[in-house]
């Protein structure tokens, strides 16, 4: 073909297949070169046929997705359709794995973007029918792009007529293959049976691509298409380890699952998928984002060996740690993440490498009344060479300044690049005296031991502090964070959040800029007290990592209201983040799992979530643990991690709906019904109660009560969880997804949720990012 069709200017022809011939063309209009597809007349050979080819194509073409090859336009010339694409350059996978399986980070990436572009197809009822390594284009910038959605389908449709019937569509299929649906190597089972293909089908084939990516070959190999046909539908394949013994695991479960010849045991949707993929990433998440580098700061020695000095040594390290994680470029670990070295003897290197960063400040210190003499030395922990040693000479009321300069010094000898929003956040807080900032320092060494009696001791010298200095803001800001942490582990009851609240804005108005204090009003607005306004908890907790990025606790917090307002993989990223941070943050760690369970990666969820309760029990991960066994099928599982819950955290309420839930998908409503009572009267108990009014939904919808569900499930989303993108995939609401009130209830949910991605990309774009 040659010429203009419209305003493309055909240029060279580079590929023929079952749907037509394929050329590059130059777009006029727009000055950029496309794809052209110029549909066979067979396919469309009569009006009906066309139309609905038309009417679906256009369809399709309103996907807007990243890791989707886009459809510019669809059209007719002299009455031939043509579909205008997008041109990307790059590779097809298919030519990619000519030269050899692919790492397995590379897999789990293109596999975890093209469930992805499946997800955003699938929601829009577009299934694509040709998912092999063919249509997968690997772009230079490493990311996929999948080509032909819904084309494939739209051809299968045309070629049936209105009223051909799934096996007369499964024939076609097969008569065309290698034309409409490529190679019969990547048709689902049950299609090859007659059904009609949906959205597990398309799971299926991405198996299989998934399966050529680790092994180089298909897990069907026939030598004719009817072998391969008969293998697909009653072989089971060889496991890809036993091809490839260096694929993980984890990954080989996924391949396996996806697989399945029966559609219902695959996962429950693309999406699903993507998070279970995504997961495997998450393995190692202490692992530094790339180019950045990596520090500790050791508690400082006394020479003097003299107890009373005890809280300068944390809090020289302290103040350094607070000034360095105000370098975007540094992942700094948190004082809490050292404190462990204070009365240890081990060697600054060994603990250099026990933290995992690259370098490690070791420092010591001499004390005569308010002076101090500060000696540093800056180590690499690879090879032990000195990156900078000096001395430096203050008191107390110098402290900042001294701080400064150490911070200076370390920042030169890692030769990091210090950005001009890096210099905006290093503004010094005002002045205080010697007195009230060593009763600050004693206060943040207590308060950093976690138990009821320091937790007394630091609101003990926080008080001290502020009545030594009224202006002093880091102590208002040490005291509520000790009420805050007061309230939400031991005293729920008392009047220590509004006490928390009060000094929060004492702070703010005393310094408007102290991260610390917009972190703490963050956690004050998102909990039950604060009615969980998750837009303006959003905006503190960007604030305050705006202003200092290496507070991994602003991080951890933005990350579970993220995933309570369904914006998931952003949530995963903070949690990330955090535990790059601090790698020893279990808290987020078990957060991390729970995201995880709500992208529907249960096997991934439960993995993380055991891992979690064996290095940090908690009543909270053995529920993660049992909700992750439930959805896989565990009953008895789950009611022993329960049971051993019980045994651990005794009338710890979290278990009043786990146990409700295991009744009834044992059919005991009896019993379920009696737990759902339970955990009504017990309400006030709840730290987050919405969590128990979901899974009361879940319950409820279970033993076929539509409108107690329902009821239930709005209760909990306008209590503080929203997650409507988990609601409209969880199993155990299938039962009452097809009601109307549901669809209302998810369309109001998505439009507020949608509210908050708006607000969390602008933040991101503007301060966090």
């Amino acid at each position: 073909m040659t010429g203009r069709v419209g305003r493309y200017v055909i240029r060279d022809r580079i590929g023929r297949g079952g749907m037509g011939e394929i050329y590059t063309a130059h777009d006029e209009r727009l000055d950029r070169v496309v794809v052209l597809k110029a549909i066979s007349p067979a396919l469309v050979d009569h009006d009906v046929a066309r139309r609905r080819f038309l009417r679906e194509a256009r369809a399709a073409a309103a996907l807007a997705h990243p890791f989707i090859c886009t459809i510019h336009e669809v059209l007719e010339h002299d009455a031939q359709p043509f579909i205008v694409m997008e041109y990307v350059e790059g590779e097809t996978l298919r030519a990619r794995l000519l030269r050899g399986p692919l790492a397995a980070a590379d897999i789990v990436r293109i596999g975890s973007e093209t469930a992805e572009a499946l997800a955003a197809a699938h929601e829009r009822g577009i299934i694509h029918r040709d998912v092999s390594a063919a249509n997968i284009m690997l772009a230079p910038s490493g990311h996929v792009k999948v080509m032909d959605f819904g084309l494939a389908s739209m051809g299968a449709s045309a070629a049936n007529r209105d009223g051909a019937d799934a096996a007369t569509e499964a024939a076609d299929a097969l008569t065309n293959a290698g034309a409409l649906l490529g190679t019969p190597a990547y048709i689902a089972p049950e299609v090859l049976s007659g059904q009609r293909a949906d959205a597990r089908s398309d799971l299926y084939s991405l198996g299989v691509v998934l399966y050529q990516c680790c092994t180089g070959q298909l897990p069907f190999n026939g030598a004719s298409v009817p072998l391969v046909i008969a293998e697909i539908l009653n072989r089971t394949p060889p496991p890809p380890r036993s091809l490839q013994p260096d694929v993980p695991a984890a990954l080989e479960r996924v391949i396996v699952r996806l697989l399945a010849k029966d559609p219902s045991a695959r996962f429950p949707d693309a999406q699903a998928v993507a998070g279970e993929l995504r997961a495997l990433t998450t393995s190692h998440p202490a692992t530094p984002p790339s180019g950045m580098r990596s520090i500790a700061v050791l508690p400082f020695k006394d020479l003097a060996q003299d107890p009373a000095n005890a809280h300068i040594g944390i809090g020289l390290a302290d103040a350094t740690i607070t000034e360095l994680a105000l370098i975007k470029a540094l992942i700094v670990r948190p004082t809490a993440a050292v404190m462990r070295y204070q009365q240890s003897v081990t060697d600054p290197l060994e603990a250099g490498r026990q933290l995992g960063v690259d370098s490690i400040v070791d420092a010591s210190f001499q004390r005569s009344g308010s002076r101090l003499r500060v000696t540093v030395q800056l180590l690499d922990t690879a090879d032990g060479r000195s990156l900078w040693a000096g001395k430096i000479t203050a008191s107390l009321d110098d402290v900042f300044e001294m701080q400064d300069e150490v911070s200076r010094q370390i920042t030169r000898a890692l030769e990091v690049r210090i950005t001009d929003r890096d210099q905006a956040r290093g503004g010094r807080p005002a002045r205080v005296g010697a007195a009230a900032y060593e009763l600050y320092l004693k206060g943040r060494f207590h308060l950093l031991r976690e138990t009821p009696e320091h937790t007394s001791t630091a609101i003990d010298y926080f008080e001290r502090a502020i009545a030594a200095d009224p202006s002093f803001a880091l102590a208002r800001a040490g005291l509520a964070d000790a009420y805050l942490y007061t309230a939400f582990s031991w005293d729920p009851d008392g009047d220590w959040y509004s006490r928390a609240a009060r000094l929060c804005e004492e702070t703010l108005r005393l310094d408007p800029d102290l991260p610390e204090a917009h972190y703490l009003r963050g956690r004050l607005l998102w909990c039950p007290d604060g009615g969980f306004n998750h837009a303006e908890a959003l905006r503190e907790f960007g604030m305050a990592i705006a202003a200092r990025p290496g507070l991994y606790e602003a991080h951890h917090w933005i990350g579970i209201v993220l995933f309570h307002v369904s914006l998931l993989t952003e949530s995963l990223a903070h949690f990330e983040r955090a535990l790059a941070i601090n790698p020893d943050d279990e808290v987020a760690s078990m957060h991390l799992a729970f995201a995880l369970y709500l992208q529907g990666a249960f096997q991934a969820a439960f993995d993380r979530s055991d891992e979690t309760r064996r290095r940090a029990p908690s009543a909270w991960a053995f529920y993660q643990l049992a909700l992750a066994e439930i959805q896989l099928g565990r009953r008895d599982d789950a009611e022993r991690t329960v049971n051993a819950a019980a045994r651990q955290f005794p009338g710890h309420v979290l278990f009043y709906p786990l146990r409700g839930l295991i009744a009834a998908l044992r059919g005991d409503a009896d019993g379920a019904l009696e737990h759902v009572e339970l955990t009504r009267r017990h309400a006030r108990s709840f730290g987050h109660y919405h969590h128990a009014q979901y899974d009361v939904a879940c319950i409820q919808a279970t033993l076929g009560k539509t409108d107690a569900a329902l009821r239930w499930l709005t209760e909990g989303a306008t209590n503080g969880f929203p997650c409507a993108v988990f609601f409209e995939r969880d199993p155990l609401l299938a039962s009452i997804r097809e009601d109307p009130r549901f669809t209302t209830l998810m369309r109001t949910l998505n439009d507020e949720c949608a509210r908050y991605g708006e607000l969390y990309r602008t933040m991101h774009t503007s301060s966090i990012a």
